[in-house]
């Protein structure tokens, strides 16, 4: 029985993102196994010294290096991890001395709701206010709001938390300076991530909206009597939909790897503040569990919008194929 061409298209295209994701994960596992062979310290040093509550002895340091396998050459560590991660365990913390799969499973319900909170806060403003830009030829709205984004795109997510604390925790009290406790601490995160995403979509939104509405399909609904608000929905943003899908990708898978500063900041128990902690004690099994993590979410949430931009548009999905 004859395979339909449809299906032979999309299992081709399965396959070839399945690949792309491994070699890019294997590419981010061997960069961050690096990346910490060559940062100064022992880990073997921290680990002896935190169990014994005190600097540790040299007999003491070179215990624990043979207890982990740490005096093994880098390459024959690395492979050893591979194997093992590949059936799903990535090995103890050398911090904790406890699985790393439970303890990233723990604090990834954390980093997604925020991440989730955030990508909600930058699509919404940031398509709003890309509308708005699009629709609006000239004033001193439209200026208003391209200054706007471009002062929440250009200032560092740290200090951008630190103007946050300042003015609504300190000064308005509307809100704790720290901690996870409640609806009220999650809006100062969310706007820090939010925020500049939503900065970047907007001026992606704004530009290829208004080069979609100066078409002559729109000039056609137009004097058909079509009223703004529909030519903008139904002709506008589903032809601008691929520019601003892309965007929106990068953006969210972004905002993952964000986390890493905001969750430090702002005192979440997520897994960028775990990557924080990880990458202080030179813990590798941590690291990489982490750095895998965001990775793949950071490709999934570039792969969705890709399908949505299918979904939406039938030329990107023949294109695709």
């Amino acid at each position: 029985m004859r395979v339909p061409d449809r299906l032979v298209a999309a299992g081709g295209y399965v396959t070839r993102w399945a690949a792309d994701t491994v070699g890019v994960l294997l590419a981010m596992s061997v960069g961050t196994f690096a990346l910490v062979l060559l940062a100064r310290g022992d880990p073997a040093a921290v680990l002896a010294a935190t169990r014994a509550g005190r600097p540790a002895t040299p007999e003491q340091i070179e215990a624990v290096r043979v207890e982990l396998g740490l005096d093994d050459p880098a390459p024959v560590r690395y492979l050893r991890w591979l194997a093992h991660a590949s059936t799903g365990d990535f090995g103890l913390s050398l911090r904790t001395n406890t699985p790393v799969g439970p303890e990233v499973a723990d604090r990834l319900g954390v980093t997604f709701g925020l991440v989730a909170g955030s990508a909600t806060v930058a699509l919404v403003v940031g398509v709003a206010v890309g509308v708005a830009g699009a629709v609006l030829r000239r004033g001193a709205l439209r200026g208003s709001l391209r200054v706007g984004a471009l002062l929440v795109t250009s200032v560092p997510a740290f200090w951008l938390s630190y103007l946050l604390v300042l003015f609504l925790a300190l000064r308005l009290h509307l809100v704790p300076t720290s901690g996870m406790a409640g609806p009220r601490t999650w809006l100062m995160p969310m706007a820090v991530l939010g925020l500049p995403a939503a900065g970047v979509l907007s001026r992606v939104v704004a530009v290829t909206l208004r080069e979609a509405l100066d078409r002559p399909y729109v000039r056609a609904a137009q004097a058909r009597g079509s009223s703004p608000l529909s030519i903008v929905l139904r002709d506008g943003l589903p032809n601008a939909a691929g520019p601003i899908l892309s965007v929106a990708g990068f953006g969210i898978g972004s905002l993952l790897v964000a986390t890493v500063v905001v969750e430090k900041i702002f005192g979440w128990p997520g897994l960028g503040a775990y990557f924080v902690q990880a990458a202080g004690a030179r813990d590798v099994p941590a690291l990489q569990a982490a750095v895998l993590v965001m990775g793949g979410g950071f490709i999934l949430a570039n792969r969705c919008a890709d399908v949505l931009h299918g979904l939406i548009d039938p030329r990107a999905r023949r294109s695709s194929s």
